[in-house]
Parts: C-alpha cells; structure tokens; sequence
C-alpha cells in the first residue's frame, strides 16, 4: 500500500507530454546545464530529452511499452528516432550509456561538456570505471575544463579532446571592482549524515562526513580569525538552498567573528561573490578552481586529500602539481594557511597572474563567451 502511494505521488509530480516530440536539429541530453546551453541556440533549433523523471512524453512512452522495454536508454532511443537530431550534447559528462550513442546514430553529431570536478572514487573514474570500459564509447567533441583530465577521459573515449575550463564560468561575465574582503566557499551539506562513509574513502581506511565536516570547520574559523586580525570582512558564499538553516549553522560556529553568508539564489550568482572578493578561499569546491579560472586571488586548502588518502582530491587532479605551493596546501596545518593568506595579501597582481597561469595550464582553462564551443557550432551548422 505505501509502495502504491509513493508511486501515485510521483506520477502526479510528473509533467505529461501528450504529442509527439518535435523534430529539431539539436536534442539537449538532461534539462542538467540548460540555463546556460539553451541562449546559445534559437528557441525553435533545441529541446530537451528529460531523463530526469520530470517529464513523461506519453507518445514514446507507449513506444516503449509495445517494446516491453521501459529503461531510460530505450525511452532516449526512441525519443531520438522520433526527434532526428543533427547534434546531441549533454552537460552531464559522468553518464557512460550517453558516450555509446554514437554505436546506434553513427550519423548524428554528439556533443559533452564537463560540469565539474571529477574523481577516481565515488565518482566516473571510479564506481562507474566498469561501464566507462565499455566498447565503442565516442563522443565527437568533448569540451574539457583543462587538458590534464582530457587525456583521462580520452583513455575511454574516443574523440576530440577541447579544452575551454568551466561552461559555466566561461558564460558568466566578470564583475569589476574588488572589496577588502575574503570569500569562503561553503560546503555546508545538511542533507549528508555525520555517520556517512565518504565515497572517496580508501577502501582500509573508511572516512565519516562528521570527520571531513569538523576540519573544514577548524579550517573557516581560523579564516574568520585571520579577518578579524587583519580587518578584512569574512564572506561565506552560500551553498544551500535553504538559506536559513545555513545562515543557522555559521551563526553557531561563527559566534564570536563578524561575516555575512550571501545566499546562492541561483546557480550563476556566486560568481559575483568571487569576482568582488579580493581573495577566495576554498576546501573542496569547483568553483574555488572556477574562481582560479577567472583569476581571483584564491587559497585552495585541499585537507581532505591526505585523510581519505585519495590522489584524486590533491589540488589540481590529474595534473601533475607538487605537493605545496604558494596558494595550496594539503596540509591540515596552520602555519601553512597563515603562509598562503600572507602571500596572497601582499602579491601584485602581475606576479599572482604569472603564477596562477603557469601552475594552472593544464587543469583549467578560461575561455571567454565559450568561444571555441561557439566556432565548433558554427561549423556543425554551415553541414546541416
């Protein structure tokens, strides 16, 4: 009877699509990164393939059940055949069954762009590493954030490798003027157990969400101390969507400092946060590497990595990046947080260019506008 339940309240939160899809020359694999894909292209050149359970089109739908076949892959083949697409791209990079597309549409282009950080455990080049083997895995153009994890991906599929860092950070325009502050990236996770085995934990060594959560504490409360000291204002860049709760937990753990959480009310706001801080501070964020990108002054305390023993979680993975440097650590050690933050104060801002660029080559790119996504459209658009 509960199961029963559960099941009607889904259906019922479903959105149902009566009529067949409509055929266009692009196909949007996920609604995941539509925000910023979708102004690229002409309102009647792009829909979107959900496979999210957010829509039901009942037309495939039906197509599926006569083929007593109700997976997501044949609802997205179906979907396909009744679409026929020019171009299929996707924003979720870490979902193998997209990367064999190309073995069944060998005449359609595919399309993928990396939307985060990746890793060995937990993640695509880890617990998905099986199906990511898988023969015949191709996408015709891959738009990498750096050229270090291009050459991991094009271990497993084949390719063009590009490039260009964040879509995301690359879409958003820089804001202009900097405030005597320090922004720290939160990683507040309300919704994850103190008890959770981390995936990126060593198989011998398993790691709880309590342990990451209390040194990433000890790690922003000696940044709201370093403020406090030098008299710069502390900002905490929201995270969660529940500002409250979040606003919650820094008013506990930051009673005795002065800040001011900015709440994440979308999922391209932050970015003002960062280009308006004159230092960024982060533990274990992508968008402390976007920050990087864009050129912010930034301090990347990656402590996670020697207690989970993960290779993966080391600043700048899978480049090839010593263990300390002017602006990282691995170290949970305060000396060497006082050391980077000194460094990052008083640096010019031709020096912090020349040696964020050299230690940042290879792990990500900034490519303004996307240009280089834009050239490769153009050039797919001149063939149909």
């Amino acid at each position: 009877m509960i199961r029963t339940l559960r099941l009607l309240r889904s259906l019922l939160k479903l959105r149902w699509r009566i009529f067949p899809p409509r055929s266009t020359n692009v196909l949007l694999y996920f609604v995941t990164g539509s925000e910023v894909i979708i102004p690229y292209f002409a309102k009647n050149e792009i829909q979107i393939l959900d496979l999210r359970e957010n829509e039901i089109n009942i037309s495939v739908a039906l197509l599926c059940i006569f083929d007593r076949d109700l997976s997501a892959q044949n609802y997205a083949t179906r979907y396909i055949k009744i679409v026929k697409p020019k171009l299929i791209l996707t924003y979720v990079d870490n979902y193998p069954p997209f990367f064999q597309l190309k073995k069944r549409f060998p005449n359609i282009q595919t399309m993928m762009i990396q939307n985060g950080i990746r890793s060995e455990r937990g993640d695509l080049f880890g617990e998905l590493l099986q199906e990511l083997k898988l023969e015949g895995n191709h996408v015709d153009h891959m738009f990498v954030f750096g050229s270090a994890v291009g050459k991991i991906y094009h271990k497993y599929i084949s390719g063009d490798i590009i490039p260009i860092g964040s879509f995301k950070n690359n879409s958003i325009p820089k804001s202009i003027g900097k405030s005597k502050s320090i922004a720290y990236i939160s990683t507040y996770r309300p919704s994850i157990s103190g008890n959770f085995i981390v995936p990126d934990s060593a198989p011998n060594n398993p790691v709880t969400y309590e342990q990451i959560t209390r040194r990433r504490e000890q790690a922003i409360i000696f940044v709201a101390e370093y403020c406090q000291s030098n008299k710069l204002e502390l900002i905490v860049v929201g995270k969660d969507e529940d500002f409250a709760a979040e606003n919650l937990y820094y008013q506990k753990l930051l009673r005795n400092y002065s800040w001011t959480l900015k709440p994440r009310r979308s999922a391209l706001n932050s970015y003002e946060f960062i280009d308006n801080s004159e230092i960024v501070v982060f533990t274990s964020s992508t968008l402390g590497y976007e920050a990087l990108a864009r050129g912010t002054k930034t301090a990347a305390l990656l402590i996670d990595a020697k207690l989970l023993d993960a290779d993966a979680l080391r600043f700048g993975w899978p480049a090839k990046v010593k263990d300390d440097g002017k602006f990282w650590t691995h170290q949970f050690d305060e000396k060497r947080f006082q050391e980077i933050l000194d460094y990052l104060v008083t640096v010019s801002d031709t020096d912090w260019d020349k040696v964020r660029l050299e230690t940042i080559r290879e792990i990500i790119s900034y490519d303004e506008n996307n240009s280089q996504f834009v050239e490769t459209l153009k050039s797919l658009r001149a063939e149909w």
